[in-house]
């Protein structure tokens, strides 16, 4: 009898242990995969460059070489800037450069100059590794077991290392396979990753805000295009300003100076001292820095890739750096391909983008539609997108797949041109590195339902989590909508006539006033 009650007992408990997880994952599956070990694989610089003999800090740079940076370079630039000259600035700018960036370095085979130079990261140990599974996955980003590299290595050596530290991870805990999210520059890791292994011990794969494609903010320094306006860079600043009190009087004061022309001269010497001043580096410096570290290859786009191999590096790198970087170009021209074959092995993969910023105000191609960081077009894996600060044109038809709405209901983004239209969703007014507050706390539910689903998810399985979703001015992440939909960049675009000028800075002028009452009142 007592053994009969003990039975009942354990039933019990267990019957008990199983509503509690699935209350826990009101937002996955359900059923949670709690045996499947998830690893967030980090992005680009994830992680400080060191001596690992001495430990000193080599990149990002310490305060004290940036003091001495600043010192052999800014003041003479300044010098030049206020006579209109540009010359003799060679020296001081590629030490400063040099000095700045000594810790990245690489030789012309690229591999790192330095020997003893690495990462902090460290693999956790196999304690860490189990405690991490024990404690649950429900914010899927922060959660997760945490793999870092050293992001200036080629994508072919920092797939294989993936691949050591998930089976490592596996022999720490005894499962068969792992979750994965690939974030920005760890996109191109795992694409790598799934050209050698074909997504072996993967279970569930987000590619998540992925540079896999590349970046136009990368891709156009390399080809020394960069530029600048006032309308680009009223549009990033409202975009990252935020939406609290402080952040709105902020804008509408940018929003007066803006509407009187006044932004335009500064913005004018900034774009004329990047010509000048950059075109020094990207002659002297560049090549031989950025050029040489194959990490920053894997994120030039398809189209930039020849032009930026026959001539930026032309003569300063070998036969050797060529093989590294030109296989991950390789994968990059069939990462659909490589993507399907992985699917077509079990592994559950979807895509996971953001947009409704421009690109990094900098660059020629400013106008992207983006993350900030990435190019929608590009981490979707072929997105139609109209420009950050229009829509798609009037009438205009959906490219591919009639048979399903594949367009945004801001009218923006057109999915069915993506690689995998189905398993690919967009995530509005947040940027690469977060949302305004800082957090990815909306998006979580969304990425641990995507993680956690039985079957390969479709953007057509929950309503919860269709295609399109938007973060509201108060952090949360809901369905877009025409209820909905909202621009975190705001109304920044410069009004035509004299008059409509003077009634939008009265306006301005007028939410000031009213925003200073509230902060009062407060």
């Amino acid at each position: 009898m007592k053994r009969l009650q003990k039975t009942v007992a354990w039933l019990l408990a267990a019957l008990l242990l199983l509503s509690a997880a699935s209350l826990a994952a009101v937002a996955a599956k359900e059923t949670a995969q709690t045996d499947v070990p998830m690893i967030f694989v980090a992005g680009f610089v994830s992680t400080d460059t060191v001596d690992q003999e001495t430990g000193e800090a080599l990149f990002p740079p310490t305060s004290k070489t940036i003091r001495k940076a600043v010192k052999d370079a800014v003041n003479p630039v300044l010098k030049s800037a206020l006579k209109g000259e540009f010359r003799g600035l060679d020296y001081p700018l590629n030490q400063a450069v040099l000095s700045l960036l000594d810790g990245l370095r690489c030789d012309e085979n690229g591999d790192p100059i330095n020997p003893r130079t690495g990462t902090v990261y460290q693999w956790p140990t196999p304690e860490e590794v189990r405690a991490a599974c024990d404690h649950g996955f429900q914010k899927p980003t922060t959660d997760a077991i945490y793999y870092s590299y050293d992001w200036r290595l080629d994508m072919k050596t920092l797939a294989e290392q993936l691949h050591d530290f998930i089976e490592y991870v596996l022999e720490c805990t005894g499962a068969q396979k792992v979750d994965i999210i690939a974030y920005s520059m760890g996109t191109c890791v795992l694409s790598s990753y799934l050209n050698l292994y074909k997504g072996e011990y993967i279970d569930s794969l987000i590619l998540y805000l992925g540079a896999l494609n590349g970046s136009s903010a990368c891709g156009d320094p390399f080809e020394n295009s960069l530029g600048m306006d006032s309308e680009s860079l009223m549009a990033a600043l409202n975009g990252l300003l935020g939406t609290d009190l402080k952040a709105e009087i902020g804008k509408a004061l940018l929003d007066i100076l803006y509407q009187k022309g006044m932004m335009d001269p500064p913005v004018d010497l900034v774009e004329g001292l990047l010509d000048r001043v950059f075109d020094e580096l990207y002659r002297q410096s560049m090549p031989y820095i950025f050029g040489r570290i194959p990490g920053f290859w894997a994120m030039i786009p398809v189209e930039y890739y020849d032009g930026v191999r026959n001539t930026f590096s032309a003569g300063v790198v070998s036969d050797v750096f060529y093989e590294k970087v030109d296989y991950y170009h390789n994968v990059q021209l069939n990462i659909p391909a490589i993507i399907q074959a992985a699917m077509d092995a079990g592994v559950k993969i979807v895509d996971v983008v953001k947009y409704g910023y421009p690109i990094a105000p900098i660059i020629r191609d400013r106008n992207h539609e983006s993350d900030f960081v990435v190019d929608t077009t590009y981490s979707s894996i072929g997105a139609t997108c109209a420009a950050y600060n229009e829509t798609l044109p009037e009438g205009y038809v959906q490219q591919k797949h009639p048979e399903k709405n594949y367009i945004s209901p801001d009218n923006k983004i057109d999915a069915s041109t993506c690689a995998f239209p189905d398993q690919t969703w967009f995530i509005k007014n947040s940027t690469h590195l977060g949302t305004l507050s800082g957090g990815t706390d909306g998006e979580q539910p969304l990425l641990l339902w995507l993680l956690t689903r039985e079957t390969q998810p479709s953007v057509w399985d929950d309503p919860a989590f269709p295609q399109y979703m938007t973060y509201l001015p108060d952090g949360t992440c809901a369905p877009l909508t025409a209820e909905t939909n909202w621009s975190v960049l705001g109304n920044y675009k410069k009004e035509d006539g004299f008059l409509a000028r003077l009634k939008r800075i009265f306006a301005d002028w007028k939410q000031i006033f009213s925003l200073l009452v509230q902060s009062v009142k407060k």
